[in-house]
């Protein structure tokens, strides 16, 4: 299975030991859960960690060389702007990056994705909250 992670999904694996983010990480470490993002997810986890916990960043750098996910490119602006609509701008990146990578799945935290509107979409994906893929997954 190919998962798309937003960054605050894995930004929460890297801050706390426990809960669904982490799961996903140490899924992907061990039992070969592939891991997709593009580079603006990439740009958002090391921003976010030298601001908040730079202490992490060894631990998003050994993951990278360890286990590292696959990197896509970011999405052309044509297929952003379908998203524009409905999202702010990074969130519609990420969705069209999620789409254009062909994931079976785009975990989110973030409330946007999650939406009544967004849940009409005809999506070529499921859009999770990490503890709904957690128990999915049971």
């Amino acid at each position: 299975m190919r998962i798309f992670l937003d960054s605050n999904v894995f930004i929460s694996g890297i801050y706390s030991p426990i809960g669904a983010p982490y799961k996903i990480l140490r899924l992907h470490s061990l039992a070969g859960l592939s891991i997709v993002v593009c580079q603006l997810v990439i740009n958002e986890v090391i921003k976010n960690l030298k601001a908040k916990k730079p202490e992490g960043l060894p631990v998003l750098y050994r993951l990278l060389y360890n286990s590292p996910p696959e990197i896509v490119a970011n999405p052309g602006e044509e297929d952003i702007s379908i998203w524009k609509d409905y999202l702010d701008n990074e969130d519609a990146i990420i969705l069209a990056a999620a789409i254009g990578a062909r994931v079976d799945c785009l975990i989110s935290g973030d409330r946007h994705f999650h939406s009544t509107e967004m849940k009409s979409q005809k999506l070529n994906l499921k859009i999770l909250t990490p503890a709904e893929f957690v128990a999915a997954l049971k």
